[in-house]
């Protein structure tokens, strides 16, 4: 259990960057972002063939297909819906807004996997997702009510911004669930060469967006590489290799490892290292509720620990 839940941190520390690439890059447009990100995430793949040709053999037909819809709706359309939300209505109201990840992934895995035998009871479990939740609303509270009263888009771009981070919630607490369906029924196959199905079933996607995005909105002057290029370039190599594929072999060996219901949960670290990127970001120290709102999330995940412990995978 400690193996996996040392993976699930180290993935959300390095999934928790994506948070600043928009802060980063405010002049590029979102799918922009999120097909360069999974471009270069599928490019860099093709590297990882010749090592991997073999487990990527052992792939059937309907596991590539599976890896694409995987890879499209809970990665590229994930990350353009949260890009569009941090432009249109502010990175508090996105980071409020993702708090309900762990609650909706522990709730949806722990009623699938009553089927299954490895449930828990929701009078153990409603402790660790309460404190969890809460922690997260205290955490995130002081910049969701700057972010409220003081933000400079229209009401219209607001709740637009408010619906594409709607729409990530959804999709990322749909992609942790089936994703860790697909590696415990096939364990033989390995989370690493997963992580490398993924992005080259995703790659025809990503690279036709990225072409479409740079020839049509970007100004011919300008290029397809934006206004920024080398700095375009730079941030997207760290978010489609280190972010993408690290961050997802990371993640799926903590799946092969530890419940869904429990590694939903863990999510949560996302959020935490999100705000501690951000706050290095702009130089400041946290709030008084930033503070006690992490301290009651590693709080929840430490009883959700305990609630787990002797739950089969």
């Amino acid at each position: 259990m400690f193996l996996g839940f040392l993976y699930a941190v180290i993935a959300c520390a390095i999934w928790g960057l994506i948070y600043i690439f928009p802060l980063i890059l405010p002049e590029y447009n979102p799918v922009m972002i999120a097909s360069a990100r999974f471009a270069v995430y599928g490019l860099a793949c093709l590297a990882f063939i010749p090592f991997q040709i073999e487990e990527l053999k052992k792939l059937t037909r309907s596991d590539w297909f599976f890896a694409m819809r995987l890879a499209f709706f809970g990665s590229l359309v994930y990350y353009w819906s949260l890009v569009m939300s941090v432009q249109l209505s502010g990175a508090p109201i996105a980071g409020m807004l993702m708090c309900w990840i762990p609650v909706l992934v522990a709730v949806v895995s722990n009623l699938r996997n009553k089927k299954r035998g490895a449930s828990v009871p929701w009078s153990r479990l409603s402790i660790p997702l309460a404190l969890i939740l809460c922690g997260m609303v205290v955490a995130n509270w002081t910049e969701f009510s700057y972010a409220v009263h003081e933000q400079s888009a229209s009401p219209l771009q607001f709740w637009m911004g408010v619906g594409f981070g709607v729409l990530s919630l959804l999709l990322w607490t749909w992609y942790p669930i089936r994703n860790a369906d697909w590696l415990l029924a096939n364990r033989q196959k390995g989370p690493k060469v997963w992580a490398t199905a993924q992005g080259l079933a995703i790659l025809p996607f990503t690279l036709i967006g990225f072409v479409i995005v740079g020839n049509v909105l970007e100004p011919a002057e300008v290029g397809i590489l934006g206004p920024e290029p080398v700095k375009f370039a730079l941030v997207m190599l760290v978010a489609g290799i280190v972010c993408s594929w690290v961050g997802a072999a990371f993640w799926n060996a903590m799946s092969e490892r530890l419940p869904t219901a429990l590694g939903g949960q863990l999510i949560v670290f996302e959020t935490i290292f999100s705000v501690i990127y951000a706050l290095m970001w702009r130089g400041a120290w946290p709030t008084v509720s930033m503070t006690v709102g992490m301290i009651m999330l590693l709080l929840g995940v430490l009883a959700a620990l305990r609630v787990f412990r002797k739950v089969k995978v």
